[in-house]
């Protein structure tokens, strides 16, 4: 695994502005951070940087240099990985981080930082190591519960038991309009175009 970005940094500034001290007008973290892919050396990081999702994400047209970092403890007073990663308009301002040289069936807490906004800690785990046998493995699946009309109660029991792995199985878009009549309201419009689904 590498621990940079997918996309070259010569290949990017070459193509279009990068912002390193963007000013924002709210959180560009209003839709959290995530991980996943685990192997026994690594995880792959996620966050999309929107502080106005439903317009857009309300981001500037250039790419946005974001810092992330792995810690063994939740006060980051051992950070045991690190590094910048590009945030580009044509991926929606979202940061994929592939990071490795960690170790074997370990918790790790990642955060992501662009000026001088950081983002909500996260918690992951690697994988076992490769040959290991370990005494059991518990996990749980869920898929979209619908925004409207769930009520999203599986998650706080998912959040209390001692799980190894959360397998996400996928979610519905909701390409109409909001409807009435239900139990939260989704404020998007009609989708029409790859930007109105991100």
């Amino acid at each position: 695994m590498a621990t940079v970005s997918a996309i070259p940094l010569a290949a990017v500034t070459a193509e279009c502005a990068v912002v390193d001290n963007p000013q924002f007008d709210g959180n560009p973290f209003t839709l959290g951070v995530a991980s996943g892919d685990p192997e026994p050396d690594g995880v792959v990081l996620w966050t999309r940087l929107a502080p106005n999702p439903l317009q857009h994400g309300g981001m500037p047209t250039e790419a946005v240099r974001t810092r992330w970092e792995v810690a063994t403890d939740e006060g980051f007073t051992s950070v045991v990985r690190s590094g910048t990663a590009l945030a580009m308009p044509q991926l929606g301002h979202s940061v994929h981080v592939e990071v490795d040289k960690l170790k074997p069936h370990s918790w790790y807490f990642y955060r992501f930082h662009v000026g001088n906004e950081t983002s909500p800690i996260g918690r992951t785990r690697t994988a076992p190591a490769r040959d290991a046998m370990p005494d059991r493995v518990r996990f749980a699946f869920t898929s979209c519960q619908h925004y409207e009309s769930g009520y999203f109660n599986g998650y706080p029991h998912m959040q209390k038991e001692d799980l190894d792995l959360v397998v996400h199985l996928g979610d519905y878009i909701y390409e109409y309009g909001g409807k009435d009549n239900r139990v939260r309201k989704h404020i998007g419009s009609e989708i029409h175009s790859l930007a109105d689904y991100r």
